[in-house]
């Protein structure tokens, strides 16, 4: 909700301030855009970098988890688990499913 709110207001914001007519001169929006531009860049940059980082590093987790499941089943059973098994076994563990 709060959330909401907030995009709300940012929304009204940028519409009143477009119903202003711009004062500037040509050099001054054209810097003002490449400016935006370059912001808006680098939050899109830094926000792909935290998710890609976010995803190796559960796909690290789960290659962690498969190999100690895999290194167990072998010493229990004599035989490797097919990945049936340890999907099977993933999801009882940790309610989701391996990626």
């Amino acid at each position: 909700m709060k959330q909401k709110l907030l995009a709300g207001g940012l929304v009204a914001a940028l519409g009143f301030g477009m119903l202003s007519p711009a004062f500037a001169n040509g050099a001054a929006s054209t810097r003002n855009i490449i400016i935006g531009l370059t912001a808006a860049a680098a939050v899109f940059i830094t926000n792909y970098n935290h998710k890609k980082k976010e995803k190796q590093a559960e796909e690290r987790e789960v290659a962690r988890r498969q190999t100690a499941y895999t290194s167990w089943f072998y010493h229990q059973y004599g035989y490797y688990p097919t990945d049936e098994q340890f999907r099977e076994w993933y999801y009882h563990t940790y309610g989701q499913n391996p990626l």
